[in-house]
């Protein structure tokens, strides 16, 4: 992708891929406690305190980001599946941050 190319629809996907996967997390947060009989505060314990389970969390959210870019794909809105991938490669940067470096 060239940067001299970009548009307001790449902005768009870029915003609306980091908006669903922040919305996605205590989603995936809450479906994980009831799946595995802990409260909703254990698992909010386990997010904020422990990096290893912030990657993993992170990563599964991320995972919500798949609807949109086939939404799009189908659409062939390539620039919004442009914006929505680059907002999935800002979640796998900080699921290695977290994983190795913090």
């Amino acid at each position: 992708m060239n940067l001299r190319n970009w548009n307001k629809q790449h902005t768009l996907g870029l915003l609306l891929g980091i908006a669903t996967t922040l919305v996605a997390l205590p989603i995936t947060l809450l479906i994980y406690s009831w799946f595995n009989d802990y409260s909703f505060d254990q698992v909010w314990y386990k997010f904020t305190v422990l990096r290893n389970e912030r990657s993993k969390f992170l990563g599964l959210a991320s995972i919500a980001n798949l609807f949109w870019f086939h939404t799009f794909i189908r659409k062939e809105n390539w620039n919004r599946a442009m914006g929505i991938i680059l907002a999935t490669f800002i979640s796998l940067a900080l699921i290695i941050y977290f994983k190795y470096l913090a």
